[in-house]
């Protein structure tokens, strides 16, 4: 059915290609309802508003098979593409725009699947927000001069895109711009005196922010002790690296800056890390284990999502907050202790898995929480009625045992000083008892040789 709807689709569009190609030559000339300003053009490919007498293209015909983009329709010259104009445009795979364009809207072009190479007009000075969204199988772009900023998702997950080549005007990059481009292995950043691409890595001219790395990255990464800020998507689908050693100058992990690096197993937190922002590190299903550092203020929504290995994490009593989802479909992880420091846990933060439809959840079999009396933990182990222990009072009946345990060795001690002190005064009454009968028995004999003497006088 799918291959019959997409041959009738395709048969379509072939007609529709044939029929522009025929009156390519009468464009020019078409028969059109735009006798007031303001009103819509169409053409067959697109779809036209006149606006301060010149036209702005404001959709595309999905079904078009197309190269170029023209520079005159009705006598006026053609200056702008607005927002989506070409949005989900899946038969268009090479698109030349002319000079005459000056402004490309948001989301222009964005789940255009077919598109390989597209030939921007030199004229334009940004590219906004989400242009090349989804354009899986993008390979070659090159970026006029004279554009300054890229905007927010403009790249994100176009698969395809192997290098890029940045302006010599381009001063800032927006976020996510290059997320989810698994491809992407080198950037030029020769002409550009706002960032520098050194060791796989794209960072600004004073290497404090990460804006994108090499997919070809692998083994361990160290991240210099200069950057204080990851951008989102910075590390994504970065598949080949094992270990990731982070400085005490990074503050900040920007959202999915390490999402998909599926190969990840373990990370080296430094203290001075505050914030880990959603889906920071989603789908990293070979990490094991997370011991934050005592800075850690805050965990994202979704920032461990679907790590499937991760079977140990340490909270330390600086977090406040933890996100909804925060290590949703965790399954390895059956058991944590959640500090009393903590004041929000969003819903379904941990002990629960997604069925396969991602919207049914239900709490893991096997996970036990460790938690205060009063605490947000407690709270959220009650309301979602999973198992849980007070962290509080098992110390306090550890500190009792080892209170125990103290005075018992005390007084084992203080038994064994005494019965030292005992040995030592016995023996020292028996050295004196010992020490008088010899004086005793000395006197006696003095005075035993003294009568003797006296009886040997007498004598004489």
């Amino acid at each position: 059915m799918k291959l019959t709807k997409t041959i009738t689709k395709l048969a379509a569009a072939v007609l529709c290609a044939a029929f522009v190609g025929t009156a390519a030559g009468f464009s020019a000339f078409a028969t059109v309802d735009n006798s007031e300003l303001g009103e819509e053009l169409r053409d067959g490919n697109f779809t036209y508003e006149l606006v301060d007498g010149t036209y702005t293209i404001t959709a595309c015909d999905p079904t078009s098979i197309l190269t170029e983009v023209p520079e005159l329709r009705n006598g006026y010259a053609v200056t702008a593409i607005a927002d989506n104009a070409f949005q989900n445009c899946h038969y268009i795979e090479e698109l030349t725009i002319p000079d005459t364009i000056t402004s490309i809207g948001a989301s222009a072009f964005i789940g255009c699947t077919s598109l390989k190479k597209v030939t921007l007009p030199s004229r334009i000075t940004e590219l906004k927000s989400s242009t090349f969204m989804g354009c899986t199988r993008l390979e070659s772009v090159d970026i006029p001069d004279k554009v300054s900023s890229i905007g927010n998702y403009a790249f994100y997950n176009c698969s395809m895109l192997k290098s890029i080549k940045l302006p010599g005007e381009l001063s800032s990059i927006g976020a996510m711009a290059f997320a989810q481009c698994s491809s992407i292995t080198d950037i030029d950043s020769s002409k550009c005196g706002a960032f520098v691409f050194e060791d796989g890595i794209l960072y600004n001219s004073s290497k404090e922010n990460i804006y994108r790395a090499s997919t070809a990255l692998s083994g361990d990464v160290y991240i210099r002790n200069e950057v204080k800020y990851i951008e989102p998507g910075a590390f994504s689908v970065c598949v080949n690296i094992n270990k990731l050693y982070l400085p005490s100058s990074v503050t900040d992990i920007g959202e999915s800056a390490f999402s998909y690096c599926t190969n990840l197993k373990n990370i080296d937190f430094s203290s001075g890390l505050t914030n880990i922002a959603p889906i920071a590190f989603k789908y990293c299903t070979a990490l094991e284990s997370l011991d934050f550092p005592i800075t850690l203020d805050s965990v994202g929504d979704g920032a461990f999502l679907d790590c499937t290995n991760l079977s140990k994490v340490i909270i330390p009593e600086s977090t406040r907050t933890i996100g909804e989802g925060a290590f949703l479909d965790c399954p390895n992880l059956e058991q944590i202790i959640v500090p009393k420091s903590i004041s929000s846990i969003g819903a379904h933060a941990f002990g629960y898995e997604l069925d396969e439809t991602g919207e049914n959840y239900s709490a893991l079999d096997n996970f036990r929480m460790s938690v205060f009396t009063g605490s947000a933990g407690e709270s959220y182990a009650r309301t979602n009625k999973l198992s849980y222990s007070y962290v509080d009072k098992s110390l306090k009946k550890y500190a009792f045992l080892i209170l125990a345990a103290a005075l018992l060795l005390a007084a084992i001690v203080l038994a064994v000083v005494l019965m030292a002190k005992g040995r030592k005064s016995a023996s020292s009454a028996t050295k004196k008892a010992e020490k008088e009968r010899l004086e005793e028995e000395s006197y006696e004999k003095i005075l035993d040789d003294s009568d003797d003497e006296k009886d040997e006088k007498a004598k004489e």
